[in-house]
């Protein structure tokens, strides 16, 4: 069940019902690119894979799956999103996660295409895909470094917070 006062994982700082919500669910469609790459990232975060493989460009579907996109956003704890650049069809941005107690940087540069008056995501570059830093049980959890984070458990350690 999603808490209705959680903060929407896409960095908006709007909640999410607000925000990204009524796009996962389907109330709403993304009227930009970036707006789909935020309710992407919440999917992410929310590991609803099924809406973050719906959105994908009809030619990219292909090689993913629900069950590979599943796995791999419950591999991560999403924890930021930054959107650095966009234009009417692309999006560059940052990613931050935790994946096996090492916190990462992804960033990409995204392709959008509207598909059935709907964006999708086609494809993107990724420029950066760099490990900041193994993340130790005792330290400070690395979500209170983002404000966008999901986790709103301020200076909690890592091994009571976002630790699996």
């Amino acid at each position: 069940m999603i808490n209705t006062m959680m903060l929407c994982p896409c960095g908006s700082k709007s909640l999410l019902i607000d925000c990204c919500q009524p796009y996962i669910n389907g109330d709403k469609k993304p009227e930009s690119a970036e707006q789909l790459m935020r309710s992407r990232f919440s999917a992410y975060a929310l590991c609803n894979a099924t809406y973050i493989f719906n959105t994908y460009a009809a030619k990219s579907q292909v090689d993913n799956s629900i069950e590979d996109i599943k796995q791999w956003a419950k591999a991560c704890k999403w924890l930021a999103l930054e959107v650095h650049q966009t234009t009417k069809s692309t999006v560059e941005f940052s990613a931050y996660y935790i994946h096996d107690d090492t916190l990462c940087e992804l960033r990409e540069h995204s392709n959008f295409v509207i598909e059935q008056g709907t964006w999708r995501y086609l494809d993107g570059d990724i420029s950066k895909n760099d490990i900041i830093t193994k993340v130790k049980r005792n330290e400070v959890c690395p979500c209170n470094n983002y404000e966008s984070s999901i986790t709103v458990k301020k200076n909690k350690k890592y091994k009571h917070c976002c630790a699996n």
